[in-house]
């Protein structure tokens, strides 16, 4: 089934150089998955109540166009498989009739008080999948090069403006973090971003980041003071 919402881009949601960034991108993609949840169920609170929460595994996003403060934007989302422990789920971000942006994500379920992974068919959908494929350019899973050697960029503790309700760094703010940390995002604009997120970031924790320069963008690593990597990304422009 596929679930369909429209926005206005947020003026709040823009960078330095006026247009909406990763994390702002991800936000109205994830907030229209939460929407058809909201209608159809179950809803996040209804999944809090259980001790249950999704979490997102791995997704890449691909920005086409850029999105400036009052277009009108909708995005379109569907579910294309829930079986073993993961739920994958595609989405579309249209300005007008084109599309503007696009991403594919796996996610799981978890239990909230053991942290420990829940089956897909514990949770009980109000909705249904819809198989349809989407090709993204930005790589759903891939390799950081040894070569060149990440280098430290800087080290980042999760505060409260970083966490939602699950009280660990939200999804969408790594992008964010990343680019804080880059020397000078003036006249750039990112154009996709891939992540795998392997140990959530907790409010109160510290990690360091390290990168490296690709051709085209950064390689980043996350990992925490005792050596355990937290999440692993590409960044484009």
């Amino acid at each position: 089934m596929t679930y369909t919402y429209k926005y206005r881009v947020d003026s709040h949601g823009t960078d330095i150089n006026g247009n909406a960034g990763v994390t702002a991108v991800m936000q109205y993609i994830q907030e229209t998955a939460n929407l058809q949840h909201e209608e159809y169920g179950p809803t996040m609170p209804q999944l809090r109540a259980e001790g249950k929460a999704f979490v997102l595994s791995r997704c890449a996003l691909d920005i086409m166009l850029p999105l400036r403060a009052q277009d009108t934007v909708s995005v379109e989302t569907w579910l294309t498989e829930a079986h073993g422990y993961g739920f994958a789920r595609n989405s579309v971000l249209y300005l007008g009739d084109e599309p503007a942006a696009k991403m594919t994500a796996l996610w799981g379920v978890i239990d909230i008080p053991t942290r420990k992974p829940l089956r897909a068919d514990e949770i009980k959908l109000g909705f249904g999948t819809d198989g349809r494929s989407l090709e993204v350019s930005s790589p759903l899973r891939f390799r950081i090069p040894s070569e060149p050697p990440l280098a430290l960029l800087g080290r980042h503790k999760v505060v409260y403006s970083d966490c939602d309700e699950n009280l660990h760094l939200n999804n969408t703010r790594y992008a964010a973090v990343f680019c804080d940390l880059l020397p000078d995002m003036r006249g750039k604009r990112a154009t996709g971003f891939s992540i795998n997120y392997r140990v959530e970031a907790r409010l109160g924790t510290e990690f360091d980041v390290f990168s490296s320069e690709t051709e085209s963008g950064h390689y980043f690593r996350t990992v925490f003071p005792d050596g355990t990597v937290g999440t692993e990304a590409i960044l484009t422009f």
